[in-house]
């Protein structure tokens, strides 16, 4: 009961602490243990466990003459514990200072005493006595005076300055403090600005610093909560440090503080060193001692502290932890040279043992020292009264309060209190290129103190400035210069237009419209005859299957029918026999043009103000056989909670805005060769555009280079959200048929609107001639269709709603949606026919199948067929939607079947809407752009930035140039891979999968694949496309050269729409206007321009898709900065304006708090574990490749779970209160501190 550890064998002694040191230190085992490198960590990490250890814990050894422990001549003191080596050299060493325990006054067992308070409190920097505290305090603004701080003043010792930085964060909170509440007096100042450094420390050890630690946790004591309170703390929970943890873990972790001996290291220079594994080299200053220091080493004083304080063995706390079989956590050799060492394994110090055990996956350590210092942190959180996240009163914090300061990391503290200027956004783990890249300090906000701001009569008018000063600050941030670009609605009286200079004749009007009617009935002649003529292509064609992916239905094409009238009339107007400006090439220039359409042209502003509904018939079709869905124009609901399928009604002011069959929006205004319709096609001097083809070929190679961090998911994630965002359909023929545009005089012979190009001499695939025929081979095109509804030049219609909203799943209007509708809130499905989870409806009807069966999957958007991945996305959100819905009529079996899809329907599309945002535009565009573009998550609370005059729609550029960027993602084929991630042949090549989804109804083929997509690299975002898509694109096995370009296809199809060239958008993207080629130097490699030159005659000339393929990625990002520019202003628009969005605040439409936490739970590797048939491990971070420390695979039930009993309702009037029903106006109490109101709302 007091005496030191002893060994469990009678027939040895235990070593002596430098005995173990010196024969480990002579292992090539240990030493290849030791310096292992821990891939991921900063040695900042090894200074902030030091933080930590100080503040729990202080040994206490006696003010004793060391000298006399050593002198046998000496009367030998009863607590001397000294340490005779086998030289003969004796080490003093008084033991600590026993006491009694504080629970009661009985003695039971030696306990030591803690010099330090046991709890995270901030007590090593302020002072754990009176003395300590008054004599750091300034007594003046609550501030602190750190020349007073002795380990401040350390010679610049990593602990030192890291003891600095949150000193001065203490003095910049005091200071603002003082200026928002002049009427707090010093003690105030000073106790609250302590209070909210100990939080900001408390929320970085549980926020940051375990998880890197440790890994992450999404259940038990170490579950991480993002909004409301900490409801774990009871006073029967005993505080205190764990002797196991003081003496053993933590002291350990110091090590991985490099160069901690040395003192002259900076914390900037800590946060760019990584670290090496676990070892003996521990920080001396971890024991702050110096009699002691200078004496012993700091492993061995270690050791020495664990035997006087009775510490059990390793293998003790190792079977506690664990299975108890040491095989499974210490490799063999290492086994078998601590029994070497102790003559016995169970005689082990926790110390050595802890340090040799291989690390757990995900973690830094091994399993014992992790189970050891997971029930640390447990304890200091659930018995800590003060803890931050408490909802006690009067210490706790209030909800402003607490949510901002859930807003702090590491990262800001350090760049608000350092000369620090850019860091990672995870300061504890090494920067790399991607999400952890290094960004600018002012990207960080320091803790924002305006809940602290007390309404106070006597404030001065100075402190109101200040106060505006300082909104007025928070508010330029948020309103960044280039993100001004879009979302301002043009007010009329900006819009001067000269009455007195354009005047158009209604005559003019009148003859324009009959001509542009004969036109039509002559496009729509050529088009029976080609019909009649068989100019058509076979649906299951390259060219049938290409058109499949922009396939008009009906609604599409009678709104194109209108649009073509004045489309016609148009060009008669501008260019016809009296037309104005007709020899002007582009008379539609604007600089200034705003999302939306709206030009400042003057003459363009007169022609799309025209009304000229006297001058045609109504063209709208009124009968069923011509329409396929009729069109939403039913009263706007302002109430409803939930979206209709359309979009109809999104925006209460402009019901149409943003709605299925409604046009793209435009960043620039278009480039057509006639300035009306026609595609740009000639160089801006004078000569013909280089061909398609050549610019696929020269600037897009097949050159494989996979990417070191992302897998194919990214590829296949950004597939599914652009087919829920755009659908641009193309022309058909006569009786809905397909206009065979492969000839290269088809435009002229079968559609007014085929749009071919030629293959051009020298091509290293196809031919230039048909060997057959002799005729001259062309790439088979075919224009977008027009979906403008008035005078002006061709706009082309997006025919899915232009809202992140689901419509992938539902369909983007009633009619579909009521076709994959099925029973009492469910989706309809495919049953297995080997009885495992559901596949999607079937159809047998799909014109492009190419299964041998003849059926094919039908989702939301018409190609969910299209490739198996795809098909595979489209069905776990499927099955999501049947999971979610039984749990909610478990939930609430009062709802009916239309309240449990809708509501199903809800939640799914705040679930697309969080991964999009959360785990896939990061990676994409890194943490500075989403920053820049306000594109960043709320980690709690609700988003208020709904703005009901921006424009939602979905920009052209967008959809035909930038977002195209997983072209380049592509792998020739699709892994598969089995339960144990080995891979299983064959994968399936890409050109075998289009719309051929046979495979997937063999047993484990949709769970092979999602494993394949996870598990695999997808190819690095470049200007290099696999030739899968470039050569062989929808190719027919038996016709060679069938296969279509997808890539000459891009280019054709933005010449189609009029797309300025790249150079206008490096402009309007804040980038250099280039006048030469080698003005890109700085975004794009020497070799890349060399090859443009080659193809392009003018630097004006770089269509925008390989202009923007070919830059250097956005720091942290994938894609370069024009993409990234295009792609975060259209992402910022699909937030700002949609009124359903997941996280608003409208109190009618909006998700309750506890509901919002909830779905901010969300994440794709949930997901696809929930829909699989058999799931046991995968990594959290599905885009990311896995990793043993970064991205660790793991059990699929320790991720975050939804829990949908947020969703709970009751039949009659009131709420849930710890599951008791309190009425409207009555308060209940979940916890005995806790009081709730039950309001209409929740």
């Amino acid at each position: 009961f007091s005496r030191p550890r002893q060994s469990s064998s009678s027939r040895h002694r235990l070593p002596t602490a430098y005995e173990i040191i010196s024969q480990l230190g002579s292992s090539n085992s240990t030493k290849r243990n030791m310096i292992e490198e821990r891939k991921g960590l900063t040695s900042v990490t090894g200074t902030w466990a030091e933080l930590i250890l100080r503040d729990i814990s202080s040994p206490v050894f006696p003010q004793l003459d060391l000298s006399r422990c050593c002198n046998k001549l000496d009367y030998f003191h009863p607590e001397c514990y000294a340490s005779f080596e086998s030289t003969g050299e004796c080490r003093s060493y008084y033991r600590n200072v026993p006491s009694r325990t504080a629970y009661g006054c009985k003695f039971d067992k030696r306990e030591q005493m803690n010099g330090a308070s046991g709890y995270l409190d901030g007590s090593a920097i302020y002072g754990n006595t009176d003395d300590k505290l008054h004599k750091l305090r300034s007594y003046e603004n609550g501030f602190v005076d750190i020349t007073k701080c002795e380990k401040c003043n350390d010679d610049d010792s990593p602990i030192g300055q890291l003891y600095i930085v949150l000193l001065r964060e203490h003095n910049r909170i005091a200071n603002i403090l003082r200026i928002m509440n002049n009427h707090w007096d010093d003690a105030k100042l000073f106790f609250e600005a302590r209070r909210a450094v100990v939080a900001q420390i408390q929320r970085i050890t549980f926020q940051e610093f375990t998880p890197s630690i440790l890994g992450e946790s999404d259940s038990g004591e170490l579950k991480q909560i993002n909004s409301g309170f900490y409801h774990g703390y009871s006073s029967s929970n005993k505080p205190g440090a764990f002797d196991a943890v003081a003496f053993s873990v933590l002291p350990t972790l110091t090590s991985l503080s490099k160069n901690l001996h040395s003192k002259k290291v900076s914390i900037q220079n800590q946060l760019e060193e990584g670290v090496d594994g676990l070892s003996l080299d521990i920080s001396e200053s971890s024991i702050d001692n110096d009699n002691y220091n200078n004496n012993w080493d700091g492993s061995a004083l270690l050791i020495q502290l664990g035997r006087d304080h009775g510490l059990p063995s390793y293998t003790s706390f190792m079977n506690r932890c664990t299975s108890g079989m040491m095989e499974r956590y210490m490799m063999p050799e290492d086994k078998m040279l601590l029994e070497n060492i102790y003559g016995n394994i169970n005689d082990v110090d926790l110390l050595i043992g802890g340090i040799m055990e291989k690390p757990s996956g995900g973690s830094v350590v091994g399993p014992t020292f992790g189970c050891l210092l997971a029930g640390q942190m447990a304890k200091i959180r659930n018995s800590d009264r003060f803890w931050y996240e408490n909802d006690i009163p009067p210490s706790s914090f209030d909800r402003e309060q607490l949510s901002a300061i859930r807003r702090t990391s590491f990262s800001g503290l350090l760049c608000a209190n350092s000369n620090i200027t850019t860091i990672q956004p995870m300061a504890f783990i090494q920067s790399d290129p991607y999400l952890n890249s290094k960004i600018n300090c002012d990207k960080y906000a320091p803790l924002d103190l305006t809940a602290w701001r007390e309404d106070y009569q006597d404030n001065t008018s100075f402190n109101k400035n200040i106060e505006h000063k300082i909104e007025k600050k928070d508010d330029d941030n948020n309103d960044d210069a280039d993100a001004d670009i879009i979302g301002e609605k043009i007010k009329v009286d900006q819009l001067r237009i000269r009455d007195q200079e354009y005047k158009i004749n209604p005559d003019i009007i009148s003859a324009a419209i009959k001509k542009a009617q004969k036109d039509f009935v002559a496009r729509k002649r050529l088009e029976y005859n080609a019909w009649l003529e068989q100019r058509y292509a076979d649906p299951k064609s390259p060219a049938g299957i290409a058109a499949s992916f922009s396939k008009a239905n009906k609604d599409a094409l009678s709104l194109a029918n209108s649009s073509l009238l004045y489309e016609l009339a148009t060009n008669e107007i501008i260019n016809g026999v009296h037309g104005f400006r007709r020899r002007k090439r582009q008379i539609f220039e604007n600089s200034n043009n705003i999302l939306g359409g709206f030009s400042s042209n003057d003459f363009s502003d007169v022609l799309q103000n025209v009304d000229v509904t006297n001058f045609l018939p109504n063209s709208r079709a009124t009968n069923h056989e011509e329409v396929d869905c009729p069109f939403d124009e039913s009263p706007c609901d302002p109430t409803t909670a939930y979206r209709t399928h359309s979009g109809h009604c999104n925006n209460l002011r402009n019901p149409k805005l943003g709605q299925s069959l409604t046009t793209f929006a435009r960043l620039l205004p278009p480039v057509y060769e006639d300035g009306v319709s026609k595609p740009r096609v000639s160089s801006v001097r004078g000569g013909p555009l280089p061909n398609p083809r050549t610019i696929s070929t020269t600037m897009h190679p097949d050159i494989s280079n996979l990417h070191n961090r992302y897998t194919l998911m990214v590829m296949q994630f950004a597939q599914f959200i652009d087919h829920d965002l755009t659908m641009t359909p193309i022309h058909k023929g006569f009786a809905e048929s397909i206009p065979s545009c492969r000839s290269c005089d088809s435009a002229r012979t079968v559609h007014p609107e085929c749009n071919p190009f030629p293959v051009p001499p020298g091509d290293h695939f196809y031919p230039t001639h048909n060997i057959t025929t002799g005729e001259r081979l062309c790439f088979p095109s075919m224009r977008s269709l027009p979906g403008q509804q008035h005078l002006g030049p061709r706009e082309q219609v997006n025919q899915n709603t232009a809202f992140l909203d689901a419509s992938a799943v539902y369909g983007e209007n009633v009619c579909i949606a009521n076709i994959l509708r099925g029973f009492n809130g469910r989706m309809n499905i495919t049953s297995h026919p080997v009885r495992l989870k559901d596949l999607l409806p079937q159809s047998a009807t799909h014109p492009e199948c190419r299964s041998p069966s003849g059926y094919c999957f039908i989702g939301g958007d018409g190609r969910a067929s299209e490739q198996p991945g795809l098909t595979v996305m489209h069905t776990m959100w499927v099955r999501e939607h049947n999971r979610v819905m039984e749990e909610l009529r478990r939930i609430n079996t009062h709802w009916d079947a239309e309240r449990m899809y809708q509501e199903t329907r809800r939640i799914v599309s705040a679930m697309i809407q969080h991964i999009t945002y959360n785990e896939f535009l990061p990676r994409i565009l890194g943490w500075n752009a989403v920053s820049l573009y306000g594109l960043k998550l709320l980690p709690q609370g609700y988003y208020r930035e709904y703005s009901p005059t921006c424009n939602p729609s979905i920009l052209t550029e967008f959809a035909t140039a930038a977002y195209r960027i997983g072209h380049s993602l592509l792998r020739p084929h699709l892994p598969r891979m089995d339960s144990n991630y080995r891979p299983v042949d064959p994968p399936i090549l890409l050109r075998d999968g289009f719309f051929n989804v046979d495979m997937l109804y063999r047993p484990e083929m949709i769970d092979e694949m999602l494993r394949g997509l996870v598990a695999t690299p997808m190819e690095t975002l470049d200007q290099f496309i696999t030739g899968e898509v470039t050569n062989h694109l929808f190719e027919q096995k038996n016709i060679p050269h069938s296969g279509i370009d997808l890539i000459a296809l891009n280019i054709q199809r933005s010449r189609d729409h009029g797309i300025p060239g790249y150079n206008n958008y490096r402009a309007l993207c804040n980038l250099k206007r280039a006048t030469t080629f080698e003005d890109l130097s700085r975004e794009m490699a020497p070799e890349v321009i060399a090859r443009l030159k080659r193809v392009y005659a003018t630097v004006d000339d770089i269509d925008l898709f390989p202009g923007g393929m070919s830059e250097r990625p956005l720091q942290g990002g994938l894609v370069g900065p024009t993409f990234g520019c295009i792609i975060a202003i259209q992402m910022r628009q699909l937030r700002k304006c949609d009124r359903f969005w997941f996280e608003t605040d409208d109190p009618n439409i909006r998700f309750t708090e506890q509901q919002l936490a909830e779905i901010r739970k969300t994440t794709l590797a949930k997901l696809i574990c929930e829909n699989m048939d058999s799931h046991v491990e995968m990594q959290r971070a599905v885009f990311d490749l896995p990793s043993n420390f970064l991205n660790p695979r793991v059990s699929c039930g320790s991720m975050a779970h939804m829990d949908l009993s947020a969703w709970r309702e009751t039949r009659s009037t009131g709420c849930q209160i710890a599951g008791r029903n309190v009425a409207v106006g009555d308060s209940g109490f979940p916890s005995p501190c806790t009081s709730c109101v039950c309001t209409n709302e929740g």
